[in-house]
């Protein structure tokens, strides 16, 4: 996002013009006075709006997570519900989720109570 060097505010690019040779460009423009700026080679983004979301919040309510049978199944990691039929005689019956590969970022649901929650797996 680039400002008016003149009176600071936002510049929007909504012109378009033709220098000598009559190739077209876009420039910046602003809004309050007639300070215009052409886009350079240099930095030609106009506009960008990054978005971070937390994919295991969507997979956290989908509760058939626990009837897939592709994903993987885990009997060795024990449910963090105290009320979990898994920690009162019943088979604990795990499925794990990898939310980002990139971190190791793992999301787990127990097929007995539909608790879910994250866990990151790599050591920070």
């Amino acid at each position: 996002m680039k400002f008016c060097p003149a009176c600071r505010n936002m510049l929007y690019a909504i012109d378009e013009s033709t220098n000598d040779e009559g190739v077209k460009f876009a420039v910046l423009s602003c809004r309050k006075c007639n300070y215009t700026e052409a886009l350079s080679r240099n930095n030609p983004v106009v506009y960008e709006h990054i978005l971070r979301e937390d994919k295991s919040d969507r997979l956290a309510l989908n509760p058939y997570l626990k009837f897939d049978p592709t994903l993987p199944r885990f009997t060795e990691i024990v449910c963090p519900t105290k009320d979990c039929p898994s920690k009162h005689g019943k088979k604990p019956d795990v499925v794990g989720v990898k939310v980002d590969a990139k971190d190791m970022v793992w999301m787990y649901q127990c097929a007995n109570c539909d608790t879910t929650w994250k866990q990151n797996a790599r050591a920070v």
